[in-house]
């Protein structure tokens, strides 16, 4: 016998996963593909018309699927990256590509002067560096680009959402993510807009948060998708988050996948210096999906320093470096010469190599590095915080069996391991079934 079910899109920096989800959380079938990122000399980039496509195949062959075991998909919600989005023109025509959340070619120091770095990070709750949106859009600006009235700023799960069912609207965990959002304010900062040479025009309306009902998919989508409710769902890090663990203020959830990202859920009341220490000790403040509360997020590469280690140690496929780490389970510690170093986004380097280290060594000793860089950013995020209640991992690293080994012993035998697969896309499935009132409230969430 059929049943209604929610269906969950997560626009992932590695994969885009759309994921058929019952209306009470469980996970029953996904479909994924390759996020389509060109390797470009102005940075990497993906073509905004193929993004969408890619996204909506993945999400028919989801939905063909409970078609064809007699559900029916009775909403959509789109989850996935910040700081990446979608410049369209008056007639919703792509004005550039989408440029990774992770590009380095925009020029920061252009924002600082003009905006002022520590009014910056005061009112936007981050720092002016290369990730903001506005850095990628001043990017645009120096190479001759013009923001004018007609012309319009979509986030990328946002635009995903809009290309399914033809309404525009600006989520307000994404927008958080863009240094366009005057935190304290809850709304878009002028001043910013201004240095753009831009003006609220630009952005489709007041900030909305996950879990917004939109409206319904358009009749041009393959039938699976048809007449299902499309909903806001918001950054893919708090969402899944609100799928693994919950949304109360004391909440950890380390979210293990490209990058990681420690989340922390606090009410929104930090003080002036408090906002100013967390984002000088690596964090950021931005609004939750659920709009009522603040979330504290630390991000760090180290799923993307490990999966390009991997590739380094000659681990071709997922079952290779599963076998590499059970591996790494017994073997020694090869001691503090083995290290990476100067790891970013962008790459590492692995020194101290000798003709006695094996490969499961160096393997143990990256994981343990990288895992002792997030409990010093845990730590610095605490000083300013205090400590949280209770915490959570979940993402695609924790299957990895050494990864899981040391984060158990990170956040300690009361934390809990997620089992929840793609936690954001059934975070972001929920949040439209509770928008398009297919359930009271997500379960086990609290929304007060």
């Amino acid at each position: 016998m059929g049943e209604n079910v929610a269906l969950g899109i997560d626009v992932g920096t590695t994969r885009i996963k759309a994921e058929v989800v019952g209306l009470d959380a469980s996970e029953l079938h996904c479909e994924s593909a390759l996020t389509p990122w060109q390797q470009r000399a102005d940075g990497t980039q993906a073509d905004l018309d193929e993004l969408a496509d890619v996204a909506v195949a993945v999400a028919t062959a989801a939905a063909d699927w409970a078609q064809a075991a007699g559900h029916k998909v009775v909403s959509i919600g789109v989850t996935g990256m910040a700081e990446t989005g979608a410049l369209l023109d008056a007639h919703s025509r792509p004005l550039a590509p989408a440029f990774a959340w992770h590009h380095t070619l925009g020029d920061p120091v252009r924002g600082q002067e003009a905006l002022g770095r520590q009014h910056f990070m005061l009112t936007t709750g981050r720092d002016c560096s290369i990730s903001p949106s506005i850095i990628k859009l001043d990017m645009l600006r120096q190479r001759g680009h013009r923001f004018t009235p007609g012309q319009r700023w979509l986030n990328i799960p946002d635009y995903i959402a809009w290309r399914l069912c033809g309404v525009q609207a600006a989520e307000i965990s994404t927008s958080s993510r863009t240094g366009l959002v005057d935190i304290a304010a809850r709304t878009w900062w002028d001043e910013a807009l201004e240095f753009l040479g831009a003006g609220r025009w630009l952005l489709p309306g007041e900030l909305a948060p996950g879990g917004t009902l939109l409206g319904r998919t358009l009749p041009s989508l393959p039938a699976s998708l048809q007449h299902a409710n499309v909903g806001t769902g918001g950054h893919d890090h708090p969402v899944g988050a609100l799928a693994a663990g919950d949304s109360l203020p004391g909440f950890l959830g380390l979210s293990l996948g490209t990058a990681e990202a420690q989340v922390r859920i606090i009410t929104p009341d930090l003080t002036p210096e408090a906002i100013i220490t967390v984002v000088k000790g690596g964090g950021t403040v931005d609004w939750h999906p659920l709009g009522d509360r603040w979330t504290v997020l630390g991000a760090l590469p180290t799923g993307i320093t490990l999966a390009r280690l991997a590739t380094l140690l000659g681990c071709e496929t997922v079952a290779d470096r599963m076998a590499l780490s059970r591996a790494a389970l017994d073997c020694p510690d090869p001691g503090p010469e083995l290290h990476l170093d100067n790891v970013t986004f962008d790459g590492f380097d692995l020194r101290g190599i000798t003709g006695g280290v094996s490969r499961p060594a160096v393997w143990r000793r990256a994981v343990e590095e990288l895992v002792g860089d997030s409990s010093a950013l845990m730590a610095r995020m605490e000083a300013v915080l205090g400590p949280y209640a209770h915490a959570a991992a979940f993402g695609g690293w924790l299957n990895d069996p050494l990864v899981s080994q040391v984060r158990r012993a990170q956040l300690g035998p009361d934390a809990v391991m997620a089992s929840v697969l793609e936690p954001g896309a059934v975070g972001a499935a929920m949040l439209a079934a509770w928008a398009a009132r297919e359930i009271v409230s997500p379960p086990g969430w609290s929304q007060s």
